[in-house]
């Protein structure tokens, strides 16, 4: 009876420890920061986060180049855009902004979108980024360098998991608010 009792004990401290662990990991991908402005070129992503946390506005590819880039924390642009994205018209709008900007599932990584010497689909060819979902460029107005990120599919059973990349977007948000923070500095 009392090994029963013992067992019974370790197993709901067992039990207890893991349900706290669980809920913690979740805690830990959501974004929770303060309330973020996103431009999204393409769909609007689904995200963990609540709306009050993250504000996104749809807007077409030509008007990235004329935007208040102040109205902005960061702009996605989604992959059916990525191809025109990397035209050599916006170049100087990713390297001389303000603000990040991320590529949803750029196999060329940021290469087509700082150097035109190839086209996207040549940098994707060569590159064949297939482990990345997002990838972002800050680029410095007072500079030839600039930031990147790169943010990768979770691997489950030694393989990736492309099935859900709503964490990959918390990841994607906190960055965000540190590229802002920085900013204030």
């Amino acid at each position: 009876m009392k090994k029963n009792i013992q067992i019974f004990s370790i197993l709901t401290i067992l039990i207890t420890g893991l349900i706290g662990c669980s809920a913690m990991q979740t805690d830990k991908e959501v974004y929770k920061g303060e309330k973020l402005n996103i431009a999204v070129i393409g769909e609007i992503p689904e995200i963990n986060e609540k709306e009050s946390t993250i504000n996104f506005k749809k807007l077409l590819l030509k008007d990235i180049k004329k935007i208040d880039l102040k109205s902005y924390d960061a702009v996605i642009i989604t992959k059916p855009y990525l191809s025109k994205a990397a035209n050599k018209e916006y170049k100087d709008t990713y390297l001389n902004g303000h603000i990040p900007f991320f590529f949803v599932e750029s196999k060329g990584s940021i290469l087509p979108f700082v150097d035109n010497s190839l086209t996207y689909k040549q940098y994707a060819d060569r590159v064949n980024d297939t482990q990345s979902y997002i990838v972002g460029v800050l680029g410095n107005p007072n500079g030839d360098n600039y930031n990147t990120w790169q943010y990768d599919y979770a691997i489950k059973n030694d393989k990736f998991d492309r099935t859900d990349v709503k964490d990959i977007y918390s990841r994607v948000f906190k960055t965000i608010e540190k590229v802002k923070n920085e900013k204030r500095s």
